[in-house]
Parts: C-alpha cells; sequence; structure tokens
C-alpha cells in the first residue's frame, strides 16, 4: 500500500514539473520595442503606434520571398504576384483593426484608472513560434503585462513578433482580449 501510495505522489509530483513551462527568453530589442509600443499608447501618437509593427509592405516582400522560395521546390505553380497582394491586404487590414483596438484600450484605461501617464511595462511574456527559422526568429502570442497608477494588472495581447531585415516588430493584430486583474483592496 505504502509503495502504491509513493509512486502515485512520485507521478503527480512528476506531472506538476513537467506541466510548468519555461518563459522564452525576451531579446533586448523587443523589451524597447514594447516599452516603445507603451510610450505611444500613452501620448496616443498614431504614427508611433505604427511604427512599432513591420510595415504592410515588407511583411508583403517577406510573402513574396516566401512563396518564390516554395514556387521553385513546389510541383504546382504559385502565383507570387498573388500571395503578395494578399498578405498587403491582410496587413493593412490586421494595422487599422489593431489601431482601432489599441483606441478602445486606451479609452477603458482611462475610464477605468484616469491618467495614462504612469501606465508602465511589467512584463513582457512570449511563446516561442515553432515555425521560426534563423532567418526569421519569431515568437506567438506577445502579452505585455501593464501596470496602473493604482497596481492593477492589465495585459494587451498581441498576436506575433518577428525579426525581418534585422529589425524586431510586431506582426499581426491586437488580441480581442484584453484582461485587467484587479488588486487587493
Amino acid at each position: 500500500m505504502k509503495t502504491v501510495l509513493a509512486i502515485c505522489l512520485a507521478a503527480c509530483l512528476f506531472s506538476t514539473l513537467q506541466g510548468e513551462e519555461t518563459k522564452a527568453p525576451v531579446p533586448p530589442e523587443l523589451q524597447a520595442l514594447a516599452e516603445s509600443l507603451v510610450s505611444a499608447i500613452k501620448t496616443n501618437d498614431t504614427a508611433a503606434i505604427s511604427a512599432c509593427w513591420h510595415t504592410p509592405e515588407v511583411m508583403a516582400k517577406s510573402k513574396a520571398t516566401e512563396a518564390q522560395a516554395e514556387a521553385a521546390i513546389a510541383t504546382k505553380e504559385i502565383d507570387v504576384a498573388k500571395e503578395t497582394e494578399k498578405e498587403l491586404k491582410r496587413r493593412v487590414k490586421d494595422m487599422e483593426y489593431s489601431l482601432h483596438r489599441i483606441g478602445e484600450v486606451r479609452a477603458l484605461i482611462t475610464k477605468c484608472f484616469g491618467d495614462l501617464a504612469p501606465l508602465k511595462l511589467a512584463e513582457l511574456e512570449l511563446d516561442d513560434d515553432s515555425e521560426a527559422t534563423e532567418a526569421e526568429p519569431a515568437y506567438d502570442n506577445v502579452e505585455l503585462h501593464l501596470t496602473a497608477a493604482d497596481g492593477t494588472m492589465l495585459t494587451l495581447e498581441i498576436d506575433d513578433a518577428v525579426r525581418i531585415e534585422g529589425s524586431w516588430k510586431f506582426k499581426g493584430r491586437v488580441e480581442d482580449k484584453f484582461s485587467i486583474e484587479l488588486s487587493d483592496p
């Protein structure tokens, strides 16, 4: 009986230890990018917010390069121009949506917590992107954990962060989910 109990306890401890995920290390350039985004959000600087994302043109160029590489090894023909145009349209929509979403987040934070000036980045959390390459390192599910003036934790999520042509920037949309974790009274 003691042996069965010891085995069960060991299995529980092992599964608990296995369940803990290690956080991806944050590159300093990405940390600086997140800080820039928070500053731009606080000042409502649309140009500075947009500058935190790869431009639709850069993303379309990257997609064209990827489509050309696929076309070179594929047995079927790939319309590189069409793929590039689709990517450009997708990224323009993503940027418009992200700017709109950040405006809504700003309004909500201002309504609930007042002045945005004391807002600061507490932590940047990243998930490794399993499809990332050495040429284009990337992270999935970027979470910016922010702290309001009263200590309330806020979480803003962005689809991805990717380094293209040596520059880390965000890719995709600001997620619909915005979390507010109330502080203890």
